[in-house]
């Protein structure tokens, strides 16, 4: 499925909140709680945030359901979630598709945390518009006094910026699974969207990172991302038995 950012507006659609183990997307008596389009405290291209109503949008939420129906026949998964979007090459569609899929999770599914975990090449702070001063490196590294979670504009939904590469750090994030590293948090009640990417040097450790967690998304860029980088990437999550819920092509 070719995924494009759309900008639209009229957010005349309207959407039950879910539980976690339902693909329903029946509208809702009420709505929901969409900003305005001139709202500058997210980019434009989370067209979720804005408008629910954008075929772009649609087919986030046909993703969303795909990783839940994944992590339901995998792992019954009847609580809160644990899914990642995982980029091979992937550009900037890969985080706009993250930005937008986490805004979709909060508006159907309840309370979520999204993590950039590409720590290399943050971006999901400048689409989120939050400052990306401390974050997982800091976590991951025992520098943080605290949890470095942040609100964001969008309703429901909080972000765990990349933080800083500096002297290593981003290596720290293949040391170990993201879900077990996560249960030492205190976070929040919350489902957890974790957003990866392909490290410049290549064969990053993603089975490892990702053991544990409920389902994935692959995405590649067509005619950029080596078919053979795929099929390492999906024989080592198979081998470390990540559910994979199928592939975005952008």
């Amino acid at each position: 499925m070719r995924l494009r950012s759309t900008a639209g507006a009229n957010p005349l659609f309207a959407e039950a909140t879910v539980h976690p183990g339902s693909d329903a997307e029946a509208p809702a008596h009420g709505g929901l709680a969409l900003l305005d389009r001139d709202d500058d405290r997210v980019d434009p291209l989370v067209t979720a945030a804005f408008d629910a109503d954008d075929p772009y949008v649609a087919k986030v939420r046909k993703v969303r359901a795909k990783l839940l129906a994944t992590a339901r026949e995998a792992s019954g998964a009847d609580g809160r979630l644990r899914l990642a979007i995982l980029s091979l090459q992937g550009g900037d569609e890969a985080s706009i598709l993250a930005a937008n899929l986490a805004t979709v999770m909060a508006q159907m599914d309840g309370p979520t945390i999204v993590v950039d975990a590409d720590i290399d090449r943050p971006s999901l702070d400048r689409l989120l518009r939050l400052p990306n001063r401390i974050g997982l490196a800091e976590q991951l590294a025992g520098l943080a006094l605290r949890l470095p979670v942040l609100q964001t504009a969008i309703d429901r939904l909080w972000l765990m910026p990349a933080g800083q590469a500096a002297g290593g750090a981003a290596t720290l994030v293949e040391k170990g699974s993201l879900a077990e590293a996560a249960e030492g948090w205190n976070l929040p009640d919350a489902n957890l969207l974790a957003f990866l990417a392909e490290r410049p040097r290549g064969g990053t450790a993603f089975g490892n990172m990702l053991e544990k967690f409920d389902a994935v998304v692959v995405v590649a860029r067509r005619g950029v991302t080596p078919v053979a980088e795929i099929r390492r990437v999906i024989d080592d999550l198979d081998r470390h038995r990540i559910p994979i819920a199928g592939s975005v092509v952008s």
